[in-house]
């Protein structure tokens, strides 16, 4: 799977360095933010893991969900979670640096200003 495009992106959540919620950005498609809270509970998974057992910090991740992928990466101010549409069942996308510097970008210049993303 390439780069994602804006129709297959259902929601954006940002989070600080610590794993904390700070933005929360969703679509016409997909009104619910309960995955949030799923991105929420691993980040803080991740944190405890690594500091309670000494572990270097995890990289960027994928979340298989009923309602899609959830791909979290991490960025200079912390994370972002993407809830992407899934095309088939199967579909097990991976991130590499292109996606990083996607989503990043994305997330900077395009979420807060496009008409299909709204902030919650």
């Amino acid at each position: 799977m390439g780069l994602p495009n804006v129709e297959q992106i259902l929601g954006l959540a940002v989070f600080d360095p610590e794993g904390l919620p700070c933005d929360c950005f969703i679509t016409s498609q997909h009104k619910d933010t309960e995955w949030v809270q799923l991105v929420l509970q691993s980040l803080g998974l991740r944190q405890l893991m690594s500091s309670a057992m000494d572990l270097p910090q995890a990289g960027n991740t994928i979340i298989r969900t009923k309602i899609g992928n959830i791909a979290i990466v991490c960025c200079d101010r912390g994370y972002i979670a993407l809830l992407l549409k899934r095309s088939l069942p199967q579909e097990r996308p991976q991130i590499g640096h292109d996606w990083v510097d996607w989503i990043c970008e994305f997330e900077a210049t395009v979420v807060r200003t496009h008409t299909n993303f709204k902030a919650v």
